[in-house]
């Protein structure tokens, strides 16, 4: 694991590569093993550009496994498990410390939007956050699931000390500057959408 808890420099969304119906394992991993030779931060499998929805369980299992296997330990690697209700994402994220992820990438439930209240919210990653054996990272992607975690609530999340982050992929510059702003000292915000495509980490 990175010797530094707190989230700092760019992390590569890698995506998923396929041959025909069946996750290319081979491909991924010589995917990664190029990140590797870079000066990336880190690397996070399994979400939105990974195609995280579209795979099952064992699946997802065995890309996190495979990255384990050739992406260095001492760069982040960040693995997406979120899933639509506490217990499956709770399962997914141990699953995933197992199998070597560094910290979990968690997106906002969203299939019962009108429920998706701040208090549902906090409810949601603070019981995620507890039974984690790794450090988690919110997500927040509007775009993908049609509702939004509010700044305010990121921001009484954040003093959490198991809750290291946030990756906001609204592309809006006042939303960043607002998450660091209000989030605790030493939180990482990242800007997952951008103008330079790229998803950066900067410390609040």
């Amino acid at each position: 694991m990175p010797s530094e808890r707190s989230l700092s420099g760019i992390f590569a969304p890698v995506t998923t590569p396929f041959r025909g119906d069946t996750v290319d394992l081979d491909a991924f991993a010589s995917n990664l093993r190029h990140y590797a030779t870079t000066p990336l931060a880190g690397a996070v499998v399994l979400g939105s550009n990974g195609e995280a929805p579209l795979l099952d369980d064992d699946e997802s299992d065995r890309l996190i496994e495979m990255a384990r296997e050739v992406w260095p330990e001492r760069k982040w690697l960040i693995a997406g498990t979120g899933r639509e209700s506490t217990k499956a994402t709770i399962a997914a994220t141990r699953r995933a410390a197992e199998r070597g992820a560094d910290a979990v990438m968690v997106r906002t439930p969203s299939f019962y939007k009108r429920s998706m209240t701040g208090e549902a919210f906090v409810t949601f990653y603070r019981a995620v956050a507890d039974a984690s054996p790794v450090p988690v990272i919110l997500y927040n992607v509007t775009i993908f699931t049609g509702v939004n975690l509010a700044t305010e609530i990121a921001a009484s999340l954040s003093s959490h000390p198991n809750i290291i982050g946030i990756k906001d992929s609204g592309g809006d510059v006042t939303v960043i500057a607002d998450l660091v702003a209000g989030c605790r000292p030493g939180f990482g915000v990242l800007a997952g959408s951008t103008s330079a495509g790229r998803c950066t980490a900067s410390p609040a």
